[in-house]
């Protein structure tokens, strides 16, 4: 019994050893939409949304107005994007799955609403969405009830809501 002890407690601290050897901590820095970064960015949003997102266009709308970029290490941990500065619409605001916890969709909104001072900020987000959560907590509030707003981009057995809220952060 005592030799099975000891190759548990060995295996153990080796994988011990090796899990903390393998997850080093990094910081998570914030930046501007760039190019190298769409492959990744593409990747995530079709995780998070649906398959065909693409972002290339905010390359050229003032993005960094309205991109961030959460990168850890080399990898895209969150994305958030406005249509534009003029509109302060945000289109997408992704977090990578595993990392919902890090604050990164907070850092992110908080983030695009301080380079949008003195502009509503407005956005559609399906009714059974954790993300309400975020956008209470930033004083965003209901304007209107969308039936059927995510009909087109859902697939069939998502468990998302087709419905939507359109919500209004007041700056002005």
């Amino acid at each position: 019994m005592s030799d099975i002890r000891q190759h548990h407690a060995l295996s153990w601290y080796v994988c011990f050893f090796h899990l903390r050897k393998a997850t080093s901590t990094a910081p998570i820095y914030y930046e501007t939409l760039q190019a190298h970064h769409l492959p990744q960015v593409h990747d995530l949003l079709s995780r998070t949304f649906w398959s065909g997102i693409n972002v290339t266009d905010s390359l050229d709308h003032f993005p960094e107005r309205c991109t961030v970029v959460a990168v850890y290490k080399r990898l895209i941990v969150g994305v958030a994007i406005m249509s534009s500065p003029q509109e302060a619409y945000i289109t997408y605001l992704a977090v990578r799955a595993g990392w919902e916890n890090a604050k990164i969709a907070t850092r992110m909104l908080h983030h695009l609403i301080e380079l949008n001072p003195h502009t509503d900020v407005t956005l559609h987000v399906s009714v059974n969405n954790p993300a309400m959560l975020l956008y209470n907590r930033f004083g965003f509030k209901a304007e209107e009830f969308i039936a059927g707003f995510y009909e087109h981009f859902l697939d069939p057995l998502s468990r998302l809501s087709r419905n939507a809220f359109k919500l209004r952060l007041r700056q002005q």
